[in-house]
């Protein structure tokens, strides 16, 4: 960490030719270590009233890339900018954004812009802040750590009865549970995890598929497997009233729908980019279905594709005009009876989903349970120019495009990051409200 610490520091001065800071000194202000999914502004002490000065950004992410920011802003009367209050007014950003400075860095030198910002594990990213006056001369700088994971939280491995996952404890008696899925990525979904367990929840990281002893694709995975999790989580003694919560993201959020219209025991349900159909499998034999549930086949909606979309040479491809086509032609069993999942909904969708139609599925869904009593308590947040990957933590939203370059999965890196920044306490606020009744 202490090398990382002296690089980082080191590219960022020299990226932006700075020079030993004058005598009188103008302070930033930040903790010194800080969850990754809180909008902590930065504020600047000591400056000239009215004075314009650039704040900056740079962490390098798992692969050793550097991740850049820079916003200008101007001192207010007392000589102090906080990010939080004060707007941006030009640079990776502009407007009041107080993580505006973590989720808008950009890569450096990726001018095709194809990056994603790729973590180590749950490690925290030893971020460097400096600001600097107009003609480039640095005033002040500090290194701080931003973390996933906070201290105290106990993380011990599940491998048991099959399951496969990681369990996330908080430094607290007891604590309401969440089972988390990942989507078609496969693995532990832990990023998502860390943060709900530094946010005083009891997490389950559930792997069902590419992780250890378990299936190497997304083909047939019961969803048996995901009620059993979810069992084994309600029997922990530092869960509180047995009361446990779904979220998942993309086919994970297929399958926390499906698996809670089985389960009457689940307390909430979180899902990002859902659907409200079950697909078939993402798999080298795409006509066998993506679940099972009691050994049975879950109904699926067919493999296909869009006769009339041909893409261009060189045009990244845009999934979800397929996933469109073959919503037109879906079996009626493979639509998810959400009227029957007794909790309440949280969904979160883009409207420039271009890997599947998140938003017109997330208002079908809230459609088929517009009639229930637990209706009230659901809720669809719709964010009009976000695509498919909105995150959950201040981190540089990176790249819409996946596979390479070769998928657009939608909106762009800027209107992403503003709806994880909206998003993200909405969903904490839901499931602390769902989850201690």
């Amino acid at each position: 960490m202490h090398i990382q610490r002296l690089w980082s520091f080191a590219v960022l001065v020299y990226a932006i030719l700075a020079v030993s800071p004058p005598a009188r000194a103008q302070t930033l202000v930040f903790p010194s270590s800080s969850p990754v999914d809180q909008a902590i502004p930065i504020q600047v002490r000591g400056l000239s009233p009215g004075a314009r000065v650039t704040l900056r950004t740079a962490v390098a992410d798992a692969q050793g890339q550097l991740w850049m920011a820079r916003a200008q802003f101007r001192a207010d009367a007392s000589g102090a900018i906080d990010s939080g209050r004060d707007p941006a007014l030009s640079g990776s950003y502009t407007g009041v954004e107080a993580g505006g400075l973590f989720n808008h860095a950009r890569a450096v030198g990726d001018t095709a812009r194809h990056l994603r910002f790729l973590t180590s594990g749950l490690a925290a990213l030893a971020t460097t802040i400096a600001v600097e006056d107009p003609s480039g001369q640095l005033l002040d700088s500090i290194v701080v750590d931003r973390f996933f994971l906070a201290p105290g939280v106990n993380v011990a491995a599940l491998s048991e009865d099959g399951l496969v996952g990681r369990l996330f404890v908080p430094d607290r008696p007891r604590a309401p549970g969440i089972v988390v899925l990942g989507g078609s990525e496969g693995g532990y979904p832990d990023g998502a995890a860390a943060l709900l367990a530094t946010n005083g929840f009891v997490v389950l990281s559930l792997a069902y598929f590419a992780a250890d002893t378990l299936p190497s694709e997304l083909r047939e995975i019961p969803l048996d497997y995901v009620t059993q999790a979810i069992d084994w989580l309600r029997a922990r003694p530092v869960v509180s009233s047995n009361r446990v919560a779904l979220f998942g993201t993309s086919k994970g959020a297929e399958a926390a729908l499906l698996v809670a219209s089985h389960v009457p025991e689940i307390a909430a349900v979180v899902a990002f980019a859902p659907s409200s159909v079950a697909w078939s499998c993402i798999c080298g034999e795409p006509q066998f279905p993506s679940w099972t549930y009691r050994g049975r086949p879950v109904t699926s909606v067919p493999p296909g594709t869009d006769p009339a979309y041909r893409p261009a040479a060189g045009e990244p491809l845009r999934p979800t005009v397929n996933y469109v086509h073959r919503l037109r032609t879906a079996p009626a069993g493979s639509v998810i009876p959400v009227e029957r999942i007794s909790a309440p909904l949280l969904l979160v969708a883009g409207g420039d989903d271009q890997l599947w139609p998140s938003l017109p599925m997330s208002r079908a869904i809230m459609e088929r349970r517009a009639s229930l009593p637990m209706h009230a308590d659901d809720e669809l947040l719709v964010y009009p120019s976000a695509g498919h990957l909105i995150g959950k933590a201040y981190v540089p939203s990176g790249s819409t495009r996946v596979g390479g370059g070769r998928i657009e999965t939608g909106g762009s890196s800027a209107e992403n990051a503003r709806a994880q920044a909206d998003a993200w306490p909405r969903v904490l606020a839901f499931l602390a409200k769902a989850l201690t009744r």
